[in-house]
């Protein structure tokens, strides 16, 4: 159990930035749709992506060897969660053109 708790508190702070990256998408998204954009993924949840980004890192932090270089690979991954905030924001500004139906 100790081996368990200890490999998940290594990677907390990809935990952190999965969230905040999941909450930054879920607030653009409604920001675009308020806008009169459409979500272009329909069955869209904000828990259904904090539940795969942390059960991603969860299974990593149990899988890859204990050192700094691999927990700032796991880091790295869940700054994934932050691309869809990204796309959202770029689609608000005016860089993509969204989509038009």
């Amino acid at each position: 159990m100790n081996v368990v708790v200890e490999s998940i508190r290594a990677v907390l702070p990809a935990y952190i930035v999965a969230l905040f990256g999941s909450v930054a998408d879920y607030i653009t998204t409604r920001i675009g749709l308020g806008m009169g954009y459409y979500e272009t993924h329909l069955q869209y949840s904000p828990l259904l992506s904090i539940g795969i980004f942390t059960g991603m890192i969860t299974i990593l932090a149990l899988a890859l060897p204990k050192s700094p270089k691999w927990r700032l690979c796991v880091i790295f991954l869940a700054a994934w969660s932050f691309f869809g905030a990204v796309n959202n924001m770029l689609v608000i500004l005016g860089v993509f053109r969204g989509l038009v139906i």
